[in-house]
């Protein structure tokens, strides 16, 4: 049976080191695949984001960037858009400082800064919410001091704890969480620690992602939230997964500007058939 190849790369993002940060597939092409041939790339990867992006030939951006997890399409990533501009600068010698990417939550740039890469991504606002009780008792017996809910997507609960280690010690039940009509639950605490600002987790059960390890989207979230209570523009983040990983953010009126690093772990090719 004929066959096509797509190169293939996999970054660990927000971290300096393998087998840390946060792990995504990149799939650069030459034209769009159909949705469903993408969503089972996705899927047959089976990490938390696959980017696939197309080089734009006229207009404001360079490419158009789309991310899928093992199960939908989603409008907005940071951590594979960071893996994205890596293999872009890294591996396929772009050679200017900065990258202009289309998405369906607009323009997004990238750039270099040192060895780091700086992702413009936009503010994610936040509405109050009621503290569902059966999401609070499937998180933590420590009761949350304030819930809120993204407005720009209506589709994840935020819940603020008053300690550090109660989002860093949560397990989860994860068969409750997987049953919300929301896509997931960011849960944020300040830090107790010299080394950040706040300490955040992020469950998606819902999209087949248990717990995303480290995530930009969310620190776009949580960034905003802890800026307007510090009075601090600059804050670092850690997000307390098993994995871990720091993310720098500064929050810029209606944009967070979110520094990280990056590092190869494979390239490789896929074959599907013609």
């Amino acid at each position: 049976m004929p066959q096509i190849s797509l190169p293939i790369y996999q970054v660990d993002a927000f971290t300096n080191h393998l087998f840390a940060g946060n792990p995504a597939a990149v799939v650069p092409l030459d034209c769009w695949l159909p949705d469903t041939v993408m969503q089972q790339i996705a899927m047959e990867n089976n990490l938390s984001e696959t980017a696939f992006f197309v080089k734009v030939d006229q207009g404001d951006a360079d490419y158009h960037i789309r991310w899928f997890t093992p199960t939908v399409e989603v409008p907005l990533c940071g951590h594979a858009t960071l893996a994205s501009a890596y293999v872009l600068f890294h591996q396929l010698g772009v050679t200017g400082d900065e990258i202009r990417l289309q998405s369906k939550s607009g323009m997004l740039t990238a750039r270099r800064d040192g060895t780091a890469i700086v992702l413009n991504f936009p503010v994610q606002p936040l509405v109050d919410d009621a503290i569902v009780q059966n999401i609070a008792k499937a998180l933590s017996p420590d009761g949350a001091v304030a819930c809120f809910r993204v407005a720009s997507r209506d589709t994840d609960h935020v819940l603020v704890y008053e300690n550090a280690d109660t989002v860093r010690n949560m397990a989860p039940d994860m068969s409750v969480l997987a049953t919300l009509a929301e896509r997931g639950v960011i849960v944020t605490a300040p830090s107790d620690s010299d080394d950040c600002d706040m300490v955040s987790r992020y469950f998606l059960p819902a999209l087949g992602i248990n717990e995303d390890p480290v995530t930009g989207y969310m620190h776009c979230v949580v960034a905003p939230y802890w800026a307007a209570q510090t009075g601090k523009a600059h804050l670092v983040g850690y997000q307390a997964s098993a994995r871990g990983g720091f993310v720098d953010c500064t929050v810029d009126g209606d944009r967070v500007h979110l520094k990280g690093n990056a590092i190869l772990y494979l390239k490789g090719e896929i074959f599907l058939p013609q």
